[in-house]
């Protein structure tokens, strides 16, 4: 392949990957999109927009610092923006994704009790040994897994949306905004924005330092954060033809597609399972990298020791880590976001 390709076939990579470690469960289901943007009305268009922004340009600076840094994990990019409080964000944020590792277990193990009738613990034990084979792999496991399942995610998408679109005649058209909906709509952007970028922050410094043309890396956030974007519009748009029937759903998705039959919804199922898997690889990649990387250790015996403890935990089940823990990642998003614009 011609060197002038080489950067863009990388950028693609780059973009599956954000993607990928971005988009979990919750989104899946719908529940994510509704809780912080559909429930807003026709007017949270406008705050996905700003989303979709924050995302491309945090997400570009991560990739760029990361890259700057040579990081092989996120500690050094960590230790730069934080400074003399850096150790005590890293101890938080390899907790955080132990957490959300644990979480993507319970969450696997539930959804394959419903709908196969495997044992829960079963269902958890299988996505944590491919989650550990894949993220022993490194970044071009992280980037191979990816590459796969992103292109599911954003096909199944489409097909909800136009789903929608074809089942409902009310058209969907943002009102005119008033200075008491503006507010709002920026809290509901600027949380859902750092709640995710503070999960991707493990995964994209890596990658930053995995290329050595920048302008890749600028493909990457901006078709990345980009797709991220419309996934966000397709799925608020679809439920929000779908008003008031998704807030009475536990998984607002399915008020849209049980019409399509069985095996339609069995696929969904694949897909929401797929979504937990690429949140869970990039998740224990980030804490195992980041461990070695302090410990000088090539071993994978971290990984090993972090996957079972990631088993353990989810045996609290996944609605109360979410409960307990999710919550807080906001917060520190806040401030990691305010840090990325500072510091450039």
């Amino acid at each position: 392949m011609k060197k002038s390709k080489v950067f863009i076939l990388d950028g693609v990579k780059i973009a599956m990957a954000y993607i990928g470690t971005v988009i979990g469960a919750g989104f899946a289901t719908g529940q994510e999109i509704l809780q912080f943007f559909t429930k807003l009305g026709y007017n949270s268009i406008y705050a996905i927009l700003v989303a979709t922004l924050l995302f491309i340009l945090v997400g570009l600076k991560i990739l760029l610092l990361g890259n700057k840094l040579s990081t092989p994990s996120y500690g050094k990019l960590v230790d730069r923006i934080f400074g003399p409080v850096s150790p005590l964000v890293n101890i938080y944020l390899a907790l955080t994704y132990l957490l959300i590792c644990a979480a993507m277990f319970a969450g696997a193990g539930a959804l394959l009790k419903e709908l196969f009738g495997v044992p829960y613990i079963i269902g958890a034990l299988f996505i944590a040994l491919t989650t550990l084979i894949v993220s022993l792999s490194g970044i071009r496991g992280i980037l191979a897994a990816n590459g796969f399942i992103v292109p599911l995610i954003v096909a199944f998408t489409f097909i909800i949306f136009i789903r929608a679109m074809n089942t409902k005649d009310t058209s969907i058209v943002a009102n005119q905004l008033s200075l008491g909906e503006i507010f709002p709509l920026l809290r509901a952007a600027l949380s859902y924005a750092s709640f995710n970028l503070i999960l991707s922050i493990g995964v994209l410094a890596p990658l930053g330092a995995s290329v050595r043309d920048t302008r890749s890396l600028y493909i990457g956030s901006i078709l990345g954060g980009g797709i991220l974007g419309l996934l966000m519009l397709f799925s608020n748009i679809s439920m929000l033809y779908y008003v008031p029937v998704v807030f009475n759903r536990e998984l607002p998705i399915i008020a849209i597609i049980e019409g399509l039959g069985r095996r339609f919804i069995l696929a969904y199922g694949a897909i929401i399972w797929l979504e937990i898997f690429s949140t869970a690889i990039g998740n224990l990649f980030s804490i195992d990298t980041v461990i070695r990387d302090k410990l000088k250790t090539k071993s994978s015996l971290p990984a090993i020791v972090l996957s079972g403890l990631s088993l353990l935990l989810c045996l609290f089940g996944f609605s109360n880590i979410v409960k307990w823990f999710y919550p807080a990642l906001g917060v520190l998003g806040f401030v990691l976001v305010g840090m990325m614009f500072i510091y450039s």
